[in-house]
């Protein structure tokens, strides 16, 4: 009867009863992925010690392995134990039950090992962190202890230890951070017993021989994978979870790009695609928002949530920010950097499982940032469009006609357009030495002002000006760009409505 034994490379529940559901589906999500750096780690540390593989089954996809032990399993399941919490792995006994999950250690530096100087240590360590060397002098002396590492599996954890000993010159020691059973090194396996040699035969007719093949392990090949760097993400292998995390957070912060932009534009469109503009960027931001909080762990409730507030104004872009910070703070706690649009190319390729090609948030932020363009640009010609009509062809369009407050005149004054073609500047009742009064004809001609102001030395005389504007959609603002400058303007808002025969109360 065989021994089944289950692995996995993350984070299994608290309760033991949801154990079992958990890592069935995590097998199932696995498929055909290739096992993560620390199953594979785990399953060559294992195949040294036992190069005759004494299990009949054998399987390490994704985060998830098993093997089925048939003889020599008073040896091989202490070593099982021992090089699961050494990788960092999780191990459930499906004979007894019982969930072995696995201890996590800091790494704690103490100072200068001994017989090295402060100053020699500190400068060397200074070019391994690639930190000042007075931070590092703080660091090493005063006999004070400080944490460069956490969280990591007991076999990473003595590789910092060494390399900090052997590179920079430092003394540092190891500090289980779980109150979890630790199990000891077994003593190393007897020789595997030997196999009785397989007679020769002769090769049949035709060339073709009946000589057995030589057994293969069932267990995946070799890993030439290298020994990380200190400091270095321990797992180079695919991470479902940590995949969609990364991309939703990278289709985020489009979103957040793109909403911003968005909201620079839509004041200025009119028709359907100011409409369907704002729906684009919602949805674009709702599928950013739901993939990183799926991939950060949130429930449902919590999705559904931070998905209702992305429709409420100036609280979608809060939510957007926040979650954007939660998402960078959740790769990092995971050894996964993080830069202006979440974490590099390379490092969403490796936890997608290494496969290339376009990123699911790069091909939906495109088609959305299309779109965005596409629909600025049709609200904007229909927004043409609404002003062209608004100002009609009469020369004093009634769009203009009314009481205007100007930022030149500041509040001391009014501009009063009438809709018989003058116009004339009067300061307020009080204000009469600050605003000068000024009459005089005006015109609209190809969305031209075409002021005629009499001279003030000879008034039978007038002195054309011609200047550009822009109405705003609502009709409440003018912006006057003044001919021959380097983009000064004047703008004037609606400050009351006047009686006209023609174009009514405006």
């Amino acid at each position: 009867m065989s021994y089944q034994i289950q692995l996995a490379s993350v984070a299994l529940p608290e309760a033991d009863l949801d154990v079992f559901s958990f890592i069935n589906k995590l097998r199932q999500d696995s498929g055909g992925l290739p096992p993560s750096a620390s199953l594979q780690r785990f399953h060559d540390a294992l195949l040294a010690l036992f190069p005759d593989a004494p299990w009949s089954d054998s399987h390490f996809a994704g985060d998830a392995g098993r093997l089925a032990v048939t003889h020599r399993r008073d040896e091989v399941v202490p070593h099982v134990l021992y090089l699961a919490g050494e990788f960092g792995l999780a191990v459930v006994d499906n004979q007894t039950g019982k969930v072995h999950r696995p201890a996590s250690y800091q790494v704690v530096l103490e100072g200068p090992a001994p017989g090295v100087a402060l100053g020699d240590a500190a400068n060397r360590l200074a070019a391994l962190m690639n930190k000042p060397i007075t931070e590092m002098l703080a660091l090493l002396s005063g006999g004070r202890r400080k944490v460069v590492k956490k969280g990591v599996p007991r076999s990473q954890a003595q590789y910092y230890v060494d390399a900090l000993k052997e590179r920079a010159g430092c003394h540092a020691t190891l500090a289980a951070e779980h109150d979890r059973e630790e199990y000891p090194k077994p003593p190393p396996p007897n020789p595997a017993p030997a196999r009785p040699a397989q007679a020769k035969r002769a090769p049949a007719a035709g060339g073709l021989s009946l000589q057995a093949a030589e057994a293969k392990s069932a267990m995946p090949p070799r890993s030439r994978e290298p020994e990380p760097e200190p400091y270095a993400p321990a797992d180079s292998g695919a991470d479902a979870r940590l995949f969609m995390l990364a991309d939703g957070l990278r289709l985020t912060v489009f979103a957040t790009v793109l909403y911003l932009v968005s909201a620079y534009f839509i004041r200025g469109l009119a028709g359907w695609p100011r409409g369907m503009l704002a729906l684009v960027v919602t949805v674009l931001a709702m599928a950013g928002v739901y993939r990183l909080s799926k991939g950060a762990g949130s429930n449902i409730v919590m999705r559904i949530l931070a998905m209702i507030f992305i429709i409420i104004p100036l609280a979608n872009i809060l939510v957007l920010l926040l979650l954007i910070r939660r998402g960078k703070v959740a790769l990092r706690e995971n050894e996964v950097g993080t830069g202006w649009f979440g974490a590099s190319y390379d490092d969403i390729v490796r936890l997608r499982g290494g496969s290339t090609g376009i990123l699911p948030s790069t091909t939906i932020g495109l088609i959305a940032a299309l779109g965005v363009a596409g629909l600025v640009g049709l609200g904007r010609q229909a927004a043409e469009k609404y002003i062209d009509a608004a100002l009609g062809s009469h020369p004093q369009p009634c769009a203009i006609v009314g009481i205007w407050e100007s930022s030149k005149l500041g509040p001391n004054g009014r501009v009063l357009m009438r809709d018989d073609g003058n116009y004339f500047v009067l300061p307020l009742k009080g204000q009469e030495d600050k605003v000068k009064q000024e009459e005089g004809e005006w015109s609209v001609r190809n969305r031209n002002f075409v002021w005629q102001v009499p001279l003030a030395d000879k008034p039978w005389m007038k002195v054309e000006r011609i200047e550009t504007f822009k109405l705003s959609l609502d009709g409440q603002t003018l912006t006057i760009f003044e001919p021959k400058s380097m983009g000064l303007f004047t703008e004037w808002r609606r400050a009351g409505a006047m009686k006209s025969a023609r174009c009514g109360f405006n």
